[in-house]
């Protein structure tokens, strides 16, 4: 009897402790007011349980009230709930769910740390953050991705490629099998703004376009704006990419480490005071000479090929409310051409970030960055030897701020500056007979200013609205030496009558705009929504180059008397869908883009070293307009997505002298227009430690210009072009498969992710490239160079530790 009566009263004293516990565990949730009833306000901030990082864009849900907040910049939400009990549920993308039970009685704040998930579970979620996004929110065209989704697809040569990735969504392609760059619904690579951490990067590519140049383990996600662009972003004419570097762990020491046949990469993170700051260090490094070397082609057996890239992101989430990050960026790159010319380029990206929650409704963050871009080529055959180079330097600042009046209303505004400065290009003999004469062009000297407002708010359950607008203003500066030509000639060397030097600093030549940006939501039901879109944006700076990708020959050019800043209207409309339960995600959308003073060039454009480029270029305008398909499988043994687009990218030259219109002015097909483009991605996972993807795309050849005939000058046989573009190459194809498994070792080495893939599984010749070969009594015959025409298989080991 008296076992069982202590039996009893530790039972009793057992249940007392738990509920004082509990009660006290919901006292510290929601603070000491019990004499509210409504309008209780909880607030709190999401962060990354190891490295203390915001979680940004994480949801936060109230199921008792179907209610969803996602967390801003600096990982905040807020709710207001009335006084009841609840069940809060906080997700964010590769970290494991949280539930959180409440009793709101009154105001309080809560603090939530997230884990990573554990990737061994048996379904592989890739849709990214909040699953209703697409529908609920203002939101056209932004497409945001995490490596956990990147992860799912075929790797390239043995590596996550983030450039890649996005070439698989509806709307975005590239020209080519190893292309730089992305072409945005009929954009050209440079009317993207592709930034670091905030830092501008002018060539996202290695070895001409091979590699994508950042390095994934520094990457925490990425997002792409083609269609409604926030009002903070702006200087590009087509699509923003906004990649997010990853952060180290303010607790522990670790890293990642992978091994491949064509590159190697190794990271490391961990705290440097404990709790407060933490570093993160990675490096990429080539090693494909061994490829080339084993081509048949003759000329590139006999090249050699190096790349690497470095990061230094340090990271102090000194506080819930303040965040400083630094990041540091650097990219190299070189190409010895049949051993007697090497090409090469760098990118150079420091940037310092500041993120303030200010107060519970207002939040500050403050960017400043420093961008360095260099290229060169290096002859060294032994007859007129010759180095020629050119770099850019960007320098700029950006403030911006948001201001929540409640959960369905949110304010944006900001400003932001910045200095760049260009060397286009120095000619420098290297030998001692030379036929060839130093020569350096005028350097460019440009600023941009901007201010920027946004409003974001919903009207009951149905309908969500954002307008905003952006105010641009540029100076083209000197010290420089302006020509004047003659009135009602072509300008040309020959027009020429005089020349103006400007001082350094003197404002030569302004251009300012307003770019209205707004889109519309209405929701049919919790799973469906139509939005409508309009997009207005300025460009100053403008790749000139006659090839259809970046390469380190381009010439980069700011806006000045001659050459007027791009200018791109966009309109769009789409109908978005999710099935059972968001696990199926669909979309359509249509658009119509009108471009103005589009960049193209006189036939026979001299490019290179070319003081005077107003004598080689002509003002265009351009159209592009398609309809993009997408349908996604979200959850399941099988996972992965399909897109398609129908779209078209046109330019028309038409100017006062019959000898500068381009195919007598009708409207012709641009160097990247593909009407037709098909990508399909799947992913099945075999077991919960083994799964298998495959990528296959399909697209139209892009336009290319074929001589017509040919005649003899001089002693020297000479192509004849009339029609620009009027030609395709032939349609491009490719399937890509991998395999990816897991080991279990005894220790941590041993347990690591292996990865093995085939690009180009049934070998088609895709081409990379045409040039033309003299024949007897007909045109010049085009040839195609495939770059991987046989399967290219390739093996990675990646651990973590």
């Amino acid at each position: 009897m008296k076992k069982l009566l202590v039996i009893i009263l530790m039972l009793v004293g057992s249940s007392t402790l738990w509920a004082q516990q509990n009660s006290t565990l919901k006292r510290e949730v929601v603070g000491r007011d019990i004499g509210q009833l409504k309008g209780i306000k909880i607030s709190g901030r999401i962060i990354d349980e190891i490295t203390g990082e915001a979680l940004v864009g994480a949801t936060v849900t109230v199921p008792e009230l179907n209610l969803t907040r996602i967390t801003d910049t600096n990982g905040g939400f807020e709710l207001v709930l009335d006084r009841a009990e609840y069940n809060l549920q906080f997700r964010y993308v590769g970290y494991e769910t949280v539930e959180y039970p409440i009793t709101a009685v009154g105001d309080g704040r809560l603090s939530i740390r997230m884990l990573q998930e554990d990737f061994e579970l048996d379904d592989v979620v890739i849709f990214g953050r909040d699953p209703e996004k697409n529908i609920r929110s203002t939101d056209m065209g932004a497409i945001t991705l995490s490596i956990n989704t990147m992860r799912e697809l075929p790797p390239f040569m043995g590596e996550i490629d983030i450039v890649r990735s996005l070439a698989t969504l509806p709307g975005v392609s590239q020209v080519g099998e190893a292309s730089a760059g992305l072409n945005v619904r009929g954009g050209g690579v440079d009317q993207n703004l592709i930034q670091f951490g905030g830092a501008p990067i002018y060539n996202p590519s290695h070895m001409f376009g091979l590699f994508t140049a950042f390095n994934a383990d520094m990457v925490n996600d990425l997002t792409l704006y083609k269609a409604v662009v926030p009002a903070r972003y702006g200087g590009r004419s087509s699509a923003i990419l906004d990649i997010l570097p990853k952060a180290g762990s303010v607790d522990r020491w670790g890293g990642d480490l992978m091994v491949s046949n064509f590159s190697g990469k190794l990271s490391l993170n961990g705290p440097v005071v404990p709790g407060k700051v933490s570093i993160l260090g990675g490096f990429r490094i080539s090693y494909i000479n061994w490829l080339l070397q084993s081509l048949s082609n003759t000329t590139l057996n006999n090249s050699s090929a190096n790349f690497y890239d470095g990061n230094v992101i340090i990271s102090a989430p000194i506080s819930d409310n303040n965040e400083f990050t630094y990041s540091y960026y650097r990219s190299y790159d070189d190409f010895a051409f049949a051993s007697d010319t090497t090409i090469s380029w760098n990118n150079n990206a420091h940037s310092f970030q500041w993120k303030s929650k200010m107060s519970e409704k207002l939040s500050m963050e403050a960017l400043g960055y420093l961008s360095q871009y260099n290229y060169g080529i290096f002859n060294q055959s032994g007859i007129n030897d010759f180095d020629l180079n050119s770099n850019i330097q960007d320098l700029g600042g950006k403030l911006f701020f948001t201001y929540t009046l409640n959960p369905k209303q949110k304010f944006s505004f900001g400003g932001e500056m910045k200095d760049i400065q260009i060397q286009p290009g120095e000619l420098i003999p290297t030998g001692e007979n030379q036929d060839i004469l130093p020569k350096k062009v005028q350097n460019e000297h440009g600023r941009e200013f901007a201010g920027h407002f946004q409003h974001e708010f919903e009207l009951g359950e149905k309908v969500g609205f954002s307008y905003g607008v952006r105010y641009d203003l540029y100076q083209y500066l000197g010290d420089r030496i302006v020509r004047q030509y003659a009135p009602n000639r072509p300008v040309s060397e020959g027009s020429a009558i005089s020349e103006t030097q400007y001082g350094k600093g003197d404002v030569i030549q302004t251009y300012d705009g307003l770019g209205p940006r707004a889109s519309f939501r209405y929701s049919l039901s919790k799973y469906s929504s139509i939005k409508l879109g309009y997009n207005k944006m300025y460009q100053f700076i403008h790749l000139i180059s006659n090839t259809a990708t970046i390469a380190p020959t381009d010439v980069w050019k700011l806006s000045d008397g001659f050459l007027k800043p791009q200018i791109a209207d966009q309109i769009s409309l789409g109908f978005y869908n999710n099935f059972k339960g968001n696990i199926f995600e669909t979309s359509v959308e249509v658009y119509y883009k009108d471009l103005q003073n589009v960049v193209e060039y006189k036939d026979g454009a001299t490019l290179i070293v070319q003081n005077h480029l107003e004598t080689e270029l002509i003002p265009a305008e351009g159209r592009a307009f398609g309809a993009e398909f997408y349908i996604k499988k979200n959850l399941g043994r099988l996972t992965g997505w399909m897109s398609y687009t129908y779209s078209r990218a046109l330019r028309r030259v038409i100017t006062p002298f019959e000898e500068e219109n381009i195919n007598n002015g009708a409207w012709y097909a641009s160097n990247f227009d593909k009407p037709h483009d098909l990508t399909l991605i799947g992913n099945y996972k075999l077991s919960t430690n083994t799964s298998v993807s495959a990528t296959f795309a399909y697209n139209t050849g892009r336009p290319v210009t074929f001589p017509d005939a040919k005649f003899d000058y001089s002693g020297n046989s000479l192509a004849y072009f009339n029609d620009r573009n009027q030609e395709r190459l032939p349609d491009f194809h490719r399937l890509d498969l991998s395999l990816n498994f897991k080991l279990k070792g005894k220790g941590k080495f041993y347990d690591g992710n292996w990865t093995l893939s085939v690009l180009n599984v049934y070998g088609r010749k895709n081409p990379f490239s045409i040039f033309f070969d003299d024949a007897e009594g007909a045109p010049p015959q085009a040839l195609r160079l495939a770059l991987l025409g046989i399967p290219l298989p390739s093996l990675s080991y990646a651990i973590k530790f």
